[in-house]
């Protein structure tokens, strides 16, 4: 059983060392994923594409053989895509299942795929009609996919120009509007960096690129720019040079962070309670706007939003589930959402259609437009955002599942004794597969919520994408009380068998 690697079925989509998921076992995956596709989603149309990694091509070239020996309509792009441009193909073509070969900001080894339905429908673990992935990994388990059929056919498809065509007009960035604004933007050699450049210098924004050219083998370090060393010379140019602001991408591009010039990173939710007002604007339908931010989000930036009355809610972590969230929420008025992670979401329009995804393209453009256009305002935002005191996450690898789950209900019973509350579950119900601990602040904040100078925040759970991991990320009123919270959950993790401190 070991060697079919079921360990490659992820919470939120496929994840696995490439080596470990030999042609046989792709050609089986495929299999399984096109019965599903077609007997439980209803669609004989697959599209197809893949981002930077040296293995991309070959499973690409598999599944585009495969998908049309089975009888699909293959819609294919073969040259390096973002995920993000993959998911506006998927939008074109909104009666198309699809899958995104490529692994994030993984090592450079690892495979794995991004699956959706039509209509851009998030598929994962209990995620999608059936079960999503589950029910796809029954059928992979069972070797009882589909078998080859004729009527299949192939077709290249390049979006390249109209994505950025759209992000640009959905961000409302016009030429010349990034005029003498001077960016620093390193792509980590992923797959981003086409797109964004044609999107910025049609705004006429001065762009110097870092890592422009995509290399699977990844050269600059990991493919994340949470990783200090993959970064670092990013990060020091970014202070001895005359920008802006930086912006820094992951190795599949659907992951943006945002610097000021003296290497303060702007947080995701305090971002989004700056570019709100533009979201907006596209949904003036909506009388009762939401914005989701998940459990790490610091509550200053979800008092910011509530005072532009927006409704604020909490989410869950993972991709396809928030993805999940915004699309039972958008009869609701649930308009995007954001990871503390710098992952971006909304409910993007395209078409008279409604589909919730990703585009850091329209985020980056959104942002950068903002910022250039009000720079004491988000100057005054990083202020107050640094006002607060963060550990941005950082996990422990623990030798077995059992000490993880030790480590972690400790954590969370070391503050229930001090008072805290602790939350689990969404508000529409879904299982978070993790812990919002609050010290002295409400889970619920409105216009009127005080926040104090007491409140302590950790965000705590195990990883879905990585083997014995688990993450916490602390946020806290004083510098006090996120050391004191660091090193409370840093002496309980060594307690338990964790290895050296994990950021990645």
């Amino acid at each position: 059983m070991s060697d079919l690697n079921l360990s490659m079925f992820r919470a939120y989509d496929i994840r696995t060392p490439a080596r470990l998921l030999s042609p046989a076992l792709a050609e089986r995956l495929g299999r399984a994923e096109a019965r599903y596709f077609r007997e439980v989603l209803g669609t004989n149309t697959v599209i197809l594409s893949r981002d930077a990694r040296s293995t991309g091509s070959a499973y690409l070239e598999q599944g585009i053989a495969l998908f049309r020996d089975l009888g699909f309509t293959v819609y294919a792009n073969p040259q390096v895509s973002s995920t993000c441009q993959f998911y506006y193909a998927c939008m074109k073509h909104p009666e198309a299942a699809g899958i995104m070969y490529g692994a994030s900001h993984n090592p450079a080894p690892d495979t794995g795929q991004k699956i959706v339905g039509p209509g851009a429908l998030p598929i994962a673990a209990q995620v999608g009609p059936e079960g999503g992935l589950d029910a796809i990994q029954a059928l992979y388990l069972a070797d009882n996919g589909l078998q080859d059929a004729t009527g299949g056919s192939v077709h290249l498809i390049n979006y390249l120009t109209e994505y950025v065509d759209y992000a640009l007009a959905l961000s409302g960035t016009k030429p010349g509007d990034l005029a003498g604004c001077r960016i620093l933007i390193d792509f980590l050699c992923g797959a981003a960096g086409q797109e964004m450049l044609l999107a910025f210098e049609a705004a006429g924004a001065e762009v110097h690129a870092n890592n422009l050219v995509p290399d699977g083998a990844f050269p600059a370090g990991a493919p994340n720019p949470v990783v200090p060393e993959a970064v670092a010379r990013s990060m020091a140019e970014l202070a001895s040079g005359d920008y802006h602001f930086g912006i820094f991408f992951d190795g599949d591009g659907d992951r943006v962070d945002f610097y000021a010039p003296d290497g303060r990173q702007l947080s995701p939710a305090f971002n989004v309670s700056a570019i709100a007002g533009h979201i907006l604007t596209l949904f003036p339908e909506v009388s009762s706007p939401v914005f989701c931010a998940d459990l790490k989000a610091n509550p200053l930036a979800l008092s910011r939003m509530a005072k532009q009355g927006l409704g604020t809610r909490v989410i869950r972590n993972g991709h396809s589930q928030i993805k999940e969230s915004l699309r039972r929420g958008w009869p609701d008025g649930l308009l995007a959402a954001v990871e503390e992670s710098s992952h971006y979401y909304m409910n993007f329009p395209l078409d008279g259609g409604i589909y919730p995804s990703e585009n850091t393209a329209f985020y980056a453009l959104l942002t950068a437009r903002t910022w250039y256009a009000n720079q004491a305002d988000y100057a005054t935002m990083i202020d107050e955002q640094a006002a607060t005191y963060r550990e941005r996450e950082w996990g422990y690898k623990f030798p077995s599942d059992a000490q993880r789950a030790a480590a972690l209900g400790e954590v969370e019973a070391l503050y229930t004794a001090r008072g805290a509350a602790t939350m689990d579950r969404t508000a529409d119900g879904m299982d978070m597969e993790a812990t919002l601990i609050r010290l002295h602040l409400p889970f619920e904040i409105t216009a009127e919520t005080v926040i104090g100078d007491d409140w302590c925040q950790v965000a705590q759970r195990i990883s879905q994408s990585e083997n014995g991991l688990a993450r916490w990320e602390v946020t806290a009123a004083t510098a006090a009380l996120r050391d004191e919270a660091v090193a409370s959950i840093t002496a309980i993790a060594a307690k338990h068998g964790a290895g050296e401190r994990y950021v990645g």
